[in-house]
């Protein structure tokens, strides 16, 4: 009896165990992800944070730093994360403390982005950018 048992529960368990191990690994490079995104952005460590947008983005994120002369990032904090489709495509809301000389006015960016789970040859596997990066206003 316990042997039939074990025959059908067995194959379960390992698929289960597997499938668990697929969403925690997603769900840690999602949250490495997200903290280093977040801390090079705060540190305006630009090409870092672009190699977190997908290709065709990132040179579009990265001349949109360049041209903001006199930008000085006082914060950037994760507001919300909602995880869709089996952890493969996150939507998130960061907002970006700032200030932009000769103002001293701290001002705040909302950035709405949707990130997806890849793995592509080229780029490695893990959480990209899919969205562009918001103008300052």
């Amino acid at each position: 009896l316990w042997a039939k048992y074990w025959v059908g529960t067995v194959p379960l368990l390992i698929l289960a165990l597997v499938g668990c191990g697929v969403f925690n690994s997603r769900e840690g490079d999602r949250k490495e992800a997200f903290d280093n995104f977040v801390k090079y952005l705060r540190y305006q460590l630009y090409p870092a944070a672009g190699s977190y947008f997908t290709p065709d983005l990132r040179q579009e994120f990265l001349d949109r730093m360049e041209q903001v002369k006199g930008l000085n990032i006082t914060d950037v904090r994760l507001v919300r994360v909602d995880v869709r489709e089996d952890g493969g495509r996150v939507d998130a809301r960061l907002e970006m403390d700032y200030y932009l000389l000769p103002s001293v006015t701290v001002k705040t960016l909302r950035i709405d982005q949707v990130w997806r789970y890849r793995e592509d040859p080229l780029e490695g596997r893990g959480f990209f950018i899919t969205t562009p990066f918001p103008a300052f206003p």
